[in-house]
C-alpha cells in the first residue's frame, strides 16, 4: 500500500467511516442522475419489458446476399422482444 502513512496522521476510525460515506454519497448521487436524466433507465429499473425500436424504411438497406437473389428484408415488420422467464424460488 503506497499510502498507507496516511494513518499515521488520519486514525482509521474517522478515515474508514468518511471514505465510505463519501463512496456512498457520490453513488447515491451518480443513480440518482441517471435515474432523473434518462428516459429509459426508470422502466429498466422498475423490471419493464424492453421495447425494441424498429428502424424507418428510408434508412433501411438491402444486404448484398439478398440484392443477389432479388428478395428485400421487409423494413417495416415489426420487432419482436422475447422476455426470458426467471423461475426463481
Amino acid at each position: 500500500m503506497n499510502q498507507g502513512k496516511i494513518w499515521l496522521v488520519v486514525k482509521p476510525t474517522v478515515g474508514l467511516p468518511l471514505f465510505l460515506g463519501g463512496v456512498t454519497v457520490i453513488a447515491l448521487a451518480v443513480h440518482a442522475a441517471v435515474l432523473t436524466n434518462t428516459k429509459w433507465y426508470p422502466a429498466y429499473y422498475s423490471g419493464k419489458a424492453a421495447v425494441a425500436a424498429v428502424l424507418p424504411a428510408k434508412t433501411a438497406q438491402a444486404t448484398p446476399a439478398a440484392a443477389a437473389t432479388g428478395t428485400v428484408a421487409q423494413a417495416d415488420a415489426p420487432t419482436l422482444v422475447a422476455k426470458a422467464a426467471t423461475d426463481k424460488p
